[in-house]
């Protein structure tokens, strides 16, 4: 968390310079441009198993289905998800005549959010090794927009800050895994609500559960609400009282997953994958008014040990 929001307001603070230093006739015109080819991706990755249409979802338009799925060597799995509406109708225009239709079964986006959260709340408690195998930190291109006068020196600072974690790192005593582990600095794991879920599946393997969620969209999160119910966020208001002629501040965090193993024969989470987009929007108030852009991805992946 203290590393995130350390290399948030190094980028803030060298962009700010920057436009202090570059103030040309172009970045006193307000010219802007999408950032150029310093960026890691422009392509939408997930952590589902299968690709996924964003859609707009209302209250109360869900709806859990369990299929029986055999594979060519006659094992059979019984997977449950929940869907909307939506999501159900197009699935079933898009099946075979031949093959049989999902049945509900009764489990709940309630139900998969509360065995998560029970599961993994034990991390902090009765954990005693968690590795972070690795946190990627991706710059997503058409979400990153900067006064082209800084551009040039914006893709040096933003490579050079914005460097994955490759080696793992090991969290071996009780101190450092409530420091460390997802929500950082909070003597829990997940106060997830099901309000704050998109979509919820729970896959039974056999010896393990596969729970993956896709939390809803949400601007200005905070630890223990929402995105930050769960996940590492970035607090708008950190940044804003760190970073000075910044007129305003905003996080947006969209499409963010999470995905757990739980060990079905103990009940806890043997292995996590977060996953975070989000975009910075700044304004800056030095020669003018600069509205600055940058669109970043966060990806880590734990193992955890009782």
């Amino acid at each position: 968390m203290k590393n995130k929001l350390i290399s948030i307001l190094a980028i803030v603070l060298v962009i700010i310079t920057l436009i202090f230093l570059g103030c040309n006739s172009d970045v006193n015109e307000g010219s802007q441009t999408a950032a150029g080819g310093y960026v890691n991706s422009t392509e939408e990755t997930t952590l589902s198993e299968t690709e996924e249409t964003e859609t707009d979802i209302k209250e109360n338009e869900t709806e859990v289905v369990s299929e029986v799925v055999t594979d060519d060597e006659g094992n059979t799995e019984i997977v449950t998800e929940v869907v909307t509406k939506e999501e159900e109708s197009t699935a079933k225009a898009n099946k075979p005549e031949k093959e049989e239709t999902t049945a509900k079964k009764d489990l709940t986006t309630e139900e998969i959010v509360e065995m998560f959260n029970n599961s993994a709340n034990k991390i902090k408690t009765d954990a005693v090794k968690v590795i972070k195998n690795y946190e990627t930190r991706t710059v997503n291109r058409d979400k990153t927009v900067i006064p082209s006068a800084v551009e040039g020196a914006a893709e040096d600072m933003l490579g050079s800050l914005m460097k994955d974690d490759e080696k793992p790192t090991v969290y071996g005593t009780r101190d450092e895994i409530i420091e460390n582990y997802l929500v950082p600095e909070q003597n829990y794991v997940s106060k997830l609500q099901a309000k704050d879920v998109v979509k919820a599946t729970c896959k039974d393997t056999g010896k393990t559960y596969e729970v993956y969620f896709k939390l809803k969209n949400q601007v200005n999160p905070t630890a223990g609400a929402g995105v930050g119910s769960v996940c590492d966020v970035i607090e708008a208001h950190e940044v804003a009282e760190g970073a000075p002629f910044v007129d305003k501040f905003t996080t947006e965090y969209y499409n963010c997953e999470v995905k757990a193993t739980i060990d079905k024969a103990t009940g806890k989470v043997i292995h996590t994958t977060y996953r975070t987009p989000l975009t910075l929007n700044i304004t800056v108030s030095m020669f003018g008014k600069h509205d600055i852009s940058i669109g970043f991805t966060f990806e880590k992946d734990y193992d955890i040990t009782y």
